[in-house]
């Protein structure tokens, strides 16, 4: 028979519960924009493809790792309270490069949350969870926005957004280029 939990143990597993639902429900948020984004990249008067799955890869990236937190849960005998998804900021950009600096945006702000919540498990003593994040998100994060910060300043270099063939021309090669890698 299992020893009950100390009431330190009870606050621990609460807090990292809220804290972990609130990650989940920001990761399901940004899948929502990703997808949202893909449509806008391809529909016929945008015409960016690889912009397109670019965006569609993250949307998929990201389920995977809510899919991993929701296994975290079930693991510690967790609570799961998924509410409503927030309607996104834009409904529609301008061009592909207004939306990768929204991305880009969005990834600073999921890096934010899963550094906010590695510190609640840092603080608990949660070596599990810490790993968890430092293996399968946080230096994943750096990656992405590096890549990402990457794309912005080519894309200004390149004149984006006033010259929308440099958008043209960076979906077919540099883009393109990057779906290849993966």
């Amino acid at each position: 028979m299992a020893a009950p939990l100390s009431q330190i143990e009870q606050i621990y597993l609460n807090e990292c519960n809220v804290a972990l639902n609130s990650q989940i429900q920001l990761q399901l948020y940004a899948t929502y924009v990703y997808l949202s984004m893909a449509y806008f990249c391809n529909k016929d008067e945008v015409a960016l493809g690889f912009f397109a799955l670019f965006f569609l890869r993250q949307s998929q990236k990201w389920m995977e790792r809510t899919e991993m937190l929701f296994l975290l849960l079930t693991e510690r005998c967790g609570f799961l309270t998924l509410g409503r998804i927030a309607d996104q900021d834009r409904h529609d950009w301008l061009d592909g490069l207004m939306a990768m600096e929204c991305a880009f945006h969005l990834e600073k702000t999921l890096n934010q949350s899963l550094l906010q919540l590695y510190q609640v498990a840092e603080s608990r003593g949660d070596t599990y969870l810490c790993n968890l994040l430092k293996r399968h998100f946080l230096q994943q994060q750096v990656e992405i926005l590096k890549e990402m910060g990457g794309y912005l300043t080519n894309l200004r270099k390149m004149g984006a957004p006033e010259n929308r063939l440099a958008e043209y021309i960076f979906d077919k090669l540099t883009l393109a280029e990057s779906t290849k890698e993966d």
